[in-house]
């Protein structure tokens, strides 16, 4: 019998497992504040690494000592800062800021991919001293941002990132969109207007930061079609000829811009709450039910269902059981939101009568993935199994 943990041991648990991450992450030294003190304590392939992307001359030829002056002089530069901090999430700007604010900050409860690239990057660094956790914005690239602060960057960081939420809810809502709907989708919703020539450049620089979607043609997809060189794109735009988008508020939206996010629909209960009569661990239950979702939100047969419940080694009592599972499955299918009905349920359609699609079963084969979406891919990439070859296949 497993030994039950409860609510604070549990606490404890992610706090001190947070903690270790950060310290195999700090420097072990006590802090330093100046650039180059920072930069030295980089190893010459991060340097490198940094220096390619801030563009130094002849970076390659350069030894470690020889290489920290010009990427100095390059940080500072306020069109470089500009160009790094635009590429951040809110997050790592506001946990950014945070530090910039002060000498240095002192916590254990930051996760690590919460400043993540700005280590990577130079613009901050953490350091492990005296059993403490401390982080640091240098002090030239704090002087730096002040001046930064003083034009209009603030507005136009909240404006990019706004763009990028946008196009994040926007292909998970639909999986492909054209870049003049999206233009106008943005413009109805928000008072400050944009243009496809304003877009293009920021959508690019994100896409560059592997944010989840890319583009084909004129279109804005996810970055699940790109593993099939997209194929499945001309079928998409085909099934959805002749309907609507599903345009919810702004609110709403942009509920769809964590890639996480789960419309938590009645049939989907139902669903989470027979299989934890099926199995007994939480997690697997969770993993399985946005592979259920994800899977009705692509369309796939109803075969694929019967494996997917297979890899789980779900053994049902009986015929009865089974039938139950899978008009659960019914149900979850026939009210999540699907692509190739530009972001309507079948349900929906078909009571509108905007669709001579009938509601579950489909015949359209796209993805049928074993593997939880959220675990490592088991190719060694590093990379989340859904972002890597989990990504869906041509039928």
């Amino acid at each position: 019998m497993s030994e039950q943990i409860n609510d604070e041991d549990l606490k404890i648990l992610i706090l001190d497992t947070i903690r270790q991450i950060n310290i195999e992450n700090a420097a072990h030294t006590a802090p330093v504040y100046t650039l180059e003190e920072i930069l030295t304590l980089k190893k010459v392939t991060e340097l490198r690494e940094l220096a390619k992307i801030l563009q130094v001359k002849n970076y390659n030829n350069l030894r470690k000592a020889e290489l920290i002056s010009p990427i100095a002089k390059m940080m500072q530069n306020l069109d470089i800062l500009r160009e790094c901090i635009y590429t951040v999430d809110e997050k790592e700007w506001e946990f950014f800021e945070e530090v910039a604010a002060r000498e240095y900050l002192q916590t254990d409860k930051v996760y690590f991919n919460t400043y993540y690239i700005l280590q990577k990057t130079g613009l901050l660094q953490s350091f492990y001293h005296n059993d403490k956790l401390f982080y640091v914005v240098p002090n030239e690239i704090k002087a730096a941002y002040k001046k930064l602060a003083k034009t209009n960057f603030t507005e136009d960081k909240r404006f990019r990132d706004l763009i990028n939420d946008y196009a994040i809810a926007a292909v998970s809502l639909y999986g492909v969109i054209s870049q003049d709907d999206f233009v106008a989708l943005f413009n109805s919703q928000n008072d400050r207007q944009t243009s496809i020539d304003e877009v293009f450049p920021i959508l690019l620089n994100n896409i560059y930061a592997e944010i989840g979607y890319c583009l084909w043609d004129e279109y804005i997809v996810d970055d699940e079609f790109e593993e099939a060189d997209f194929a499945l794109v001309p079928w998409v735009l085909e099934e959805r000829k002749g309907k609507s988008p599903y345009v919810p508020s702004k609110e709403e939206f942009l509920k769809y811009s964590d890639w996480d996010y789960l419309e938590l629909t009645p049939q989907l209960i139902a669903a989470k709450s027979y299989l934890a009569e099926l199995i007994s661990d939480p997690d697997e239950v969770e993993d399985l039910l946005y592979e259920i979702h994800d899977m009705s939100t692509t369309g796939v047969k109803i075969e694929e269902y019967f494996d997917l419940l297979d890899s789980t080694g779900i053994v049902f009592d009986g015929l009865k059981q089974a039938k139950k599972m899978m008009q659960l499955i019914v149900d979850v299918q026939n009210n999540t939101r699907q692509w190739t009905n530009y972001g309507h349920t079948p349900n929906e359609l078909h009571s509108l009568n905007k669709s001579n699609l009938l509601p579950f079963p489909s015949t359209q084969h796209v993805r049928s993935q074993k593997i939880a979406r959220n675990a490592p891919c088991p190719c060694g990439s590093g990379k989340k199994y859904k972002k890597c070859c989990g990504k869906v296949d041509p039928a």
